[in-house]
């Protein structure tokens, strides 16, 4: 009997701590950001028509036919974003966290041109992914609204969950011209990815004899690394039509380093048991995939249509912090400690629309996606990540003041799906029961291109 009544208290634990390790703001998704401010009303559908800088990351193979060179600096996306598990915590308990503030986007400008000829010389940085976290919840039972067969008095669990993680890269690209209508380049990056986390829950319960149970579960760690790689395109544009290939290495490991602190303990009337390991100076890795994208685009007297498509290849498991295996002190047995990733292949595309209203003021409106690399294959051990996919509008648009381009616009994303490894654990309790992760964001778009040269 005390085994159940416990073992009934621990399972709010399980499923509170199974919620935190899964939830996280888009750490698993490659569309999150959009560069450049046309780009972001065309949801990043541009890789076979970019026509201004933002070529260095969509396209760099058109960026010596691009007719619009100028210097980019574009905070362009204040966002409103809002992630829920609901009832991540058991019925009518909703896990979740909102944030609010600029996106970080683009800055770039051209170094040279005639390099080798008509070549185009061009710099960039951009922060490829950027997110943070802060989750809580807290489950209060007693009395009549515990099961009358577990014979619990009371029963408390609380969760807590903490991070964040950002990915900046910053590039030199080169592009060479053949001719008017064709064009190869290519964008080198260094890449300086960091990312912290920490869990922590707590469960307590009472029974009716007195008896008492406390479990309690903090995991965390962080890291840094440093990585290199490629983005490779070419870009051709005949009479009405565009298009674009390009391809993105995978990334090759320079240096990282991490830490990992691991502590676990139970006590109740039958057992008391405690795993204890902060480790430092770890060994750290990152790995970002290969990726190949396509698009075009097709201009109809004033409107132009824009579509692109971008296939990332699966991530294989693999350590990003490697811990060292360590004996608890009771009772004695081997407790790993490292941090794994592991994604599946993903495809995203988008469409848009462009409608020049003026020679000066121009219309768009389009439709993304931004798949998850999480399903529900894989297990999810170390690094958290939100197994959604999220869909994404824009409308807008930009209008030509002196030398500089200004954009205006508005963006909403949404994305809507059951946890089923969360479900299948909170089910023991109510057959009926499902967690679903809910995503929710309204972006205002603004940006602006001055032209210094």
């Amino acid at each position: 009997m005390r085994c159940k009544r416990f073992c009934a208290a621990a399972l709010v634990l399980v499923g509170l701590l199974l919620a935190v390790q899964h939830v996280a703001a888009q750490d698993a998704h490659y569309w999150t950001l959009q560069y450049g401010p046309r780009s972001s009303l065309l949801g990043g559908a541009v890789i076979g028509s970019v026509e201004d800088i933002s070529a260095t990351y969509y396209n760099p193979g058109a960026l010596a036919l691009a007719s619009d060179l100028t210097f980019a600096i574009t905070a362009n996306v204040f966002e409103r974003s809002g992630i829920s598990l609901e009832g991540g915590g058991g019925e009518g308990v909703n896990l979740g966290t909102s944030q609010s503030g600029l996106r970080p986007s683009l800055l770039a400008g051209t170094l040279k041109r005639g390099v080798f000829g008509s070549g185009v010389l061009a710099y960039s940085a951009l922060t490829r992914v950027k997110g943070t976290q802060d989750f809580s919840g807290v489950v209060i039972q007693s009395g009549s609204e515990l099961d009358p067969s577990l014979q619990l008095q009371d029963r408390a669990a609380s969760v807590q969950f903490e991070g964040e993680f950002s990915d900046f890269w910053a590039g030199i690209s080169y592009s060479q011209p053949f001719g008017s209508h064709f064009g190869l380049g290519v964008t080198w990056y260094a890449a300086f990815r960091s990312q912290r986390r920490r869990a922590e829950a707590v469960n307590q319960s009472i029974a009716t004899d007195g008896t008492g149970f406390v479990s309690l579960d903090i995991r965390g760690g962080e890291y840094s690394t440093t990585r290199t790689l490629a983005k490779f395109g070419a870009f051709a544009a005949v009479g009405p039509f565009s298009g674009g290939l390009t391809v993105t290495t995978p990334s090759i490991h320079i240096s990282g380093s991490g830490q990992l602190a691991f502590n676990t303990s139970t006590v109740s009337p039958d057992t008391a048991a405690l795993a204890s390991s902060v480790q430092t100076d770890l060994p750290a890795e990152f790995k970002s995939p290969l990726s190949v994208g396509a698009g075009g685009a097709l201009r109809i007297g004033k409107t132009r249509l824009h579509a692109s498509a971008e296939w990332f290849e699966a991530t294989a498991p693999y350590v990003v912090i490697q811990g060292e295996d360590f004996v608890s002190q009771a009772p004695a047995q081997v407790v790993p400690v490292d941090a794994v990733q592991e994604l599946a292949e993903v495809l995203n595309w988008g469409a848009g629309l462009e409608h020049a209203i003026s020679p000066s003021v121009s219309a768009y409106a389009s439709y993304s996606t931004d798949n998850s690399g999480l399903s529900e294959d894989i297990e999810r051990a170390g690094l958290s990540a939100l197994p959604l996919d999220i869909s994404l509008i824009s409308a807008g648009s930009d209008f030509v003041l002196g030398p500089a381009r200004f954009t205006l616009g508005l963006g909403y994303a949404w994305g809507r799906k059951v946890d089923q490894a969360l479900t299948d654990v909170l089910q023991q309790e109510d057959p009926n029961f499902e967690a679903v992760f809910v995503y929710r964001s309204i972006r205002v778009i603004f940006g602006f291109e001055i032209g210094i040269n």
